[in-house]
């Protein structure tokens, strides 16, 4: 399954998200982020889901509104980048919450991967460009959430 499903589901990820009308391939990449939540609780699976998340959103808040469709405004490429990136970041806190609740130990292993790649795009988005994906109030909302989740998980040592 690591070798043939994984790969598979992750190359049929978007690199962006699909435009506002472009419905179908909205659900298709958010039954994608289902199944990968359900697949990824092991261990060296969750490891995949993380970069390749991670990567993911370094990406799309790296793009450029330059590049627009024709038939899209930019508030509306806006707003469906920052639904993909929430898609993404649900994704990732829905296998977290699942691997607690299963009592796996290997969340707390991932805090170092995970925590200062969102605090970068954070602090990007804080002190760069107008208009920057992760100034949004929702985005911001979810990575505190996971960061908190994973806080919690953290050894005191």
């Amino acid at each position: 399954m690591e070798d043939t499903t994984l790969p598979l589901l992750f190359h049929n990820l978007p690199d962006h998200s699909p435009t506002i009308s472009d419905v179908t391939t909205r659900e298709k990449y958010r039954s994608i982020l289902k199944s990968l939540s359900e697949l990824c609780i092991q261990p060296t699976l969750f490891e995949t889901l993380v970069i390749r998340i991670t990567t993911k959103l370094e990406l799309i808040s790296s793009s450029s509104t330059d590049e627009l469709p024709a038939e899209t405004s930019e508030e509306d490429y806006r707003e469906c980048e920052i639904a993909f990136a929430f898609d993404l970041l649900h994704c990732l806190s829905s296998v977290i919450d699942t691997k607690i609740k299963e009592k796996h130990v290997d969340v707390a292993k991932h805090f170092d991967r995970i925590i200062p790649r969102l605090y970068t795009l954070v602090i990007g988005a804080a002190s760069g460009r107008e208009g920057a994906l992760f100034q949004d109030t929702r985005l911001l909302a979810i990575v505190g959430r996971i960061s908190e989740t994973m806080m919690w998980e953290l050894s005191v040592e």
